[in-house]
């Protein structure tokens, strides 16, 4: 630009007047920057490695307010070997109760008890456990309170134990299936005892 020419706009010359001035050249562009990285020692190889920071929040464990918490879990009993399983003293219960006329004490339940499952218990079910009483007769007992907690049993008084609707339904039902199992197989012996087994005269489930 020749240093002659002036500006038509103010009394300057081109070279320093702002209109006749190019325009400044844009700012360059910022370089994107890398990405943070840090160096963990693996304990185990003794070798340096990277891991690179997430940029994503952790979720958070905290519950949120007004949500239900969650329902707990429940685990089911752990039979050791040489144990009968908890849940095989159920049917055997609910037999011996609706023989009594669905109410029964604890003791004579336990004996009766005894005596309908003499082929079924195993050796380690015999023996005494660390609370002085046979590892059976407390099995049997867990037992009859997680069938209070199912409705199936329920408390007649101090130490009676009493058989619900439910409970009737319940053996009904150990006895149908049974029975299906015995016409598939053909295996049943007559005079076998079996778990949903009532011997003659025992009481049906109260039509009141």
């Amino acid at each position: 630009m020749s240093s002659d020419a002036w500006c038509d706009h103010c009394d300057m010359s081109l070279i320093s007047c702002p209109h006749g001035a190019p325009p400044p050249p844009p700012p360059p562009a910022p370089e994107p920057k890398a990405s943070r990285v840090r160096t963990s020692r693996v304990a185990d190889a003794g070798t340096p490695s990277t891991a690179v920071r997430s940029s994503v929040p952790r979720a958070s464990a905290t519950r949120v307010p007004g949500t239900p918490a969650p329902a707990p879990v429940r685990r089911s009993p752990i039979t050791k070997p040489g144990r009968t399983p908890q849940a095989a003293y159920r049917p055997y219960l609910l037999s011996v109760v609706a023989a009594s006329d669905g109410r029964i004490e604890r003791e004579p339940a336990l004996e009766a008890l005894g005596r309908r499952m003499a082929d079924v218990l195993q050796r380690d079910d015999l023996a005494v456990g660390p609370s002085g009483e046979l590892r059976w007769r407390t099995a049997a007992q867990k037992e009859r309170r997680a069938m209070l907690d199912a409705g199936l049993l329920r408390s007649g008084g101090p130490g009676v134990w009493e058989l619900t609707r439910a409970g009737y339904d319940a053996l009904d039902a150990f006895r149908a299936a049974l029975s299906a199992s015995e016409a598939e197989s053909g295996d049943a012996e007559p005079g076998d005892a079996e778990p949903g087994d009532v011997e003659p005269g025992d009481a049906e489930p109260p039509t009141a």
